[in-house]
């Protein structure tokens, strides 16, 4: 008897389990729950946390409505770098992907600016589309709205959309700007990726130059002066970098001086529209180096042309928004006295072909077919597709340049510290023999 008891008390508790907090009977799945160590209320509370998890609170500021005065000074400051933060070129590549996709499915542009608000990780960019999307709800048009925060969005880019507004082709010419951007941003990172190797490589080298000449070298010179090695004695190269040593420890609040002086005197004199235009020339005059940025201004030149053209703007007016957009202001002199030739009567390809330098041949040839055929849009397109590969070729062969130039800069950076600090080292075993 009190076997059936236990047996049954033992039934009992199985069955209250299987029940749960659902009130009904599982059977053997709430038996399996039971077992992995899964209740169905610990089921209930796991899905709780990850809807929370997942429905962070974020401050809905609207700019131009949102006052943060009675908010506390963390709040405020967090705040100010939040409104004083960037948003990448990727993030907006993806961002007119997304809302061509939307506006293209029928959502109406004020949901579609919602809705990505939401997703985006970068609260400033969240910011700045609900603050456009209650623009929007409020009679102004998306291109007007982007307006105000030209921070964020280029001349071009708000010009594509004006365009698309104006023609009811918003999705296309949304489809199109990403796909513009997404290039942009693309050739930046081949450009920073190609550029990062001997940068990184010459910092290592000046803080391994450094690194010896304050620890390193000071101890091998005491380690000299007891063996009894006199300083006429020592190799040409150990003398150049004693030379140096002393004058790295005893002046280096100098040589800092001197360098912030130069870079402060660099900054003020490129601030002013003499120095700056005098620095655009001397960069895309550059060794290599030179070929490469103005492949990069033409590319530029073409490519907005192209998209601006085919979004349906005036000559004229995409002529004046890309000389606004290209940041030579070499680039940006020419382009301007395009403008002046065209209002006159002339052709963009009679402009450019007086200046090869910066303006190739093919270029102008291939424009001048685009004017006779009018396809101006169409041709200038082809002609940026054609300058990306010629750019990421540049950018192969210079790296392919930068890595034995690297190799021999490290080996004669090596041999040298190798002379200057090792043979005096077997000189002085040499004497105590």
């Amino acid at each position: 008897m009190e076997l059936l008891n236990k047996i049954l008390a033992k039934f009992k508790r199985g069955k209250g389990a299987d029940v749960g907090v659902y009130g009904s009977d599982v059977g053997e799945n709430g038996g399996e729950a039971r077992r992995n160590g899964i209740e169905a209320g610990g089921e209930v509370d796991f899905l709780k946390k990850i809807s929370k998890a997942g429905n962070k609170k974020r401050k809905d500021v609207i700019y131009g409505v949102y006052d943060n005065k009675s908010d506390s000074i963390t709040e405020r400051f967090n705040d100010f770098l939040v409104d004083h933060s960037s948003v990448s070129i990727k993030e907006k590549s993806y961002f007119f992907h997304m809302l061509a996709v939307m506006v293209d499915a029928g959502i109406p542009v004020v949901h579609a600016l919602k809705a990505y608000a939401g997703r985006t990780s970068n609260e400033r960019f969240a910011r700045v589309l609900k603050t456009i999307a209650y623009n929007s709800e409020h009679g102004f048009s998306l291109s007007d709205a982007m307006v105000g925060f030209q921070d964020v969005f280029t001349e071009v880019e708000i010009g594509v959309i004006k365009s698309g507004e104006a023609v009811g082709k918003l999705d296309v010419m949304l489809f199109k700007l990403s796909d513009q951007v997404g290039r942009d941003h693309d050739l930046r990172m081949k450009l920073w990726g190609a550029s990062f190797y001997p940068l990184s490589v010459l910092a290592i080298l000046l803080i391994v130059g450094v690194a010896m000449l304050v620890w390193v070298f000071p101890t091998l010179l005491n380690l000299l002066s007891e063996g009894g090695v006199g300083f006429g004695d020592l190799p040409l190269s150990t003398r150049i970098l004693m030379h140096v040593n002393n004058f790295v420890t005893g002046y280096y609040w100098l040589i800092l001086l001197a360098i912030f002086g130069m870079y402060g005197l660099f900054k003020a004199y490129t601030s002013t529209d003499a120095g700056a235009t005098a620095w655009d020339y001397v960069k895309i005059r550059l060794p290599a180096i030179g070929l490469l940025l103005r492949r990069y201004y033409v590319l530029q030149f073409v490519s907005l042309m192209g998209v601006l053209m085919e979004a349906g703007l005036p000559v004229i007016q995409c002529l004046e928004i890309t000389a606004n957009a290209i940041p030579n202001r070499i680039f940006k002199l020419k382009i301007r006295d395009i403008v002046e030739n065209v209002k006159k009567g002339g052709k963009i390809s009679e402009s450019i072909s007086d200046t090869e330098f910066l303006f190739p041949p093919e270029v102008v040839e291939m424009l001048r077919v685009g004017e006779s055929t009018a396809s101006l849009g169409k041709v200038s397109e082809k002609v940026s597709v054609q300058y990306q590969m010629e750019i990421d070729h540049s950018l192969k062969k210079l790296t392919s340049i930068f890595e034995p130039v690297m190799i021999l800069l490290v080996g004669v950076f090596v041999a040298v510290l190798a002379l200057a600090v090792m043979s005096p080292i077997f000189n002085l075993g040499s004497t105590i023999s």
